[in-house]
């Protein structure tokens, strides 16, 4: 799998490669909503929080942005961002139908390495190769499994939560090494900077 964060997102690639190949960059809606075009999206908001971080969801395109102001990113990271006004993006989450009140269709098109919001945790593991997590997780409100890789300068992780029908993938995250904080104390192999 290809996780190198030097994907040239002004060469003309598929949505989500694009969208990957902003991660660590400063949050430019206009840039976003030129990517997500296609699906219909007509204008992607600014930030607008008084916290450190925020998220920026596209129900059209079922998908949320996770932004985080200098400061988080660089405790989140490691990286030693200097422009304290910007917003970095750090996780893109692409997101299946039902997975918010507006997203009523899965992600549109076909993820990194033909993975789709269909696809089943082994053809995951076939496309991406051996994970460096692989967990079972039970919390409130998620029961499920957790397939994670992690590349250079970026981790990918797919949530599967158990259903009626079997596993469903229901998030696929591509994010800046460190910036799920949460699992960066229980997996620190996997999540850590």
């Amino acid at each position: 799998m290809n996780m190198n964060m030097n994907v040239d997102v002004d060469r003309v690639e598929e949505p989500p490669v694009q969208l990957i190949g902003m991660l660590g960059q400063p949050y430019d809606p206009k840039r976003v909503q030129a990517v997500l075009k296609p699906y219909g999206v007509k204008r992607m908001p600014a930030p607008k929080s008084y916290f450190n971080d925020t998220m920026i969801p596209c129900a059209k395109a079922s998908l949320r942005i996770d932004l985080y102001r200098i400061p988080k990113i660089n405790e989140l990271t490691g990286l030693q961002y200097t422009k304290p006004d910007d917003w970095i993006i750090g996780a893109i989450h692409f997101l299946p139908p039902g997975s918010g009140k507006q997203n009523e269709v899965p992600y549109p098109v076909i993820l990194p390495e033909d993975i789709t919001m269909n696809s089943s945790p082994e053809e995951a593991i076939a496309a991406y190769g051996p994970p460096q997590l692989d967990e079972e997780c039970e919390w409130p409100g998620f029961s499920g499994r957790i397939i994670a890789w992690r590349g250079e300068g970026i981790n990918i992780a797919l949530e599967y939560e158990y259903s009626r029908e079997g596993r469903v993938l229901r998030t696929y995250i591509a994010c800046l090494i460190g910036c799920i904080g949460a699992w960066r104390s229980d997996n620190p192999e996997v999540f850590a900077p």
